[in-house]
């Protein structure tokens, strides 16, 4: 299991962003977090054109499957929908690694037994702005 954002791991942060132009604002070869929207292609666009790895928050096995398609890195589920995002991606064999997103450490192990690929706690995300 990766984990992103704990205490006692060093990891690479994940940038939050809303626009292309915020993503200037991050450090080169950052991963960069979006929410799967429509009105997200055009970044979604972006980011696959210029080689840049992206994280996409999702919510169902759908989104997981065109995540997986657009050439998302990382999938960010919240728990309640991880289990079965990560039986999708095991089925379909994805390169795109299942993340649950997780606030508090106790929350772990909830992730551990649904064998989601990683975590990512909020420490992790960074909010970017333009």
């Amino acid at each position: 299991m990766i984990l992103f954002g704990h205490s006692l791991i060093p990891s690479e942060r994940f940038y939050h962003v809303e626009s292309i132009d915020a993503i200037s604002n991050t450090p080169s070869k950052a991963v960069i977090a979006l929410v799967f929207e429509e009105q997200n292609l055009d970044i979604i666009t972006h980011l696959h054109l210029n080689s840049i790895r992206f994280a996409l928050y999702i919510t169902t096995p759908v989104e997981a499957v065109l995540g997986e398609n657009l050439r998302a890195t990382y999938l960010i589920v919240n728990p309640e929908n991880g289990s079965a995002i990560q039986k999708v991606a095991e089925h379909y064999l994805f390169d795109a690694k299942v993340l649950g997103y997780c606030e508090e450490e106790e929350n772990l192990e909830e992730l551990i037994d649904m064998r989601l690929d990683g975590a990512i706690f909020a420490e992790a995300i960074v909010k970017i702005t333009s």
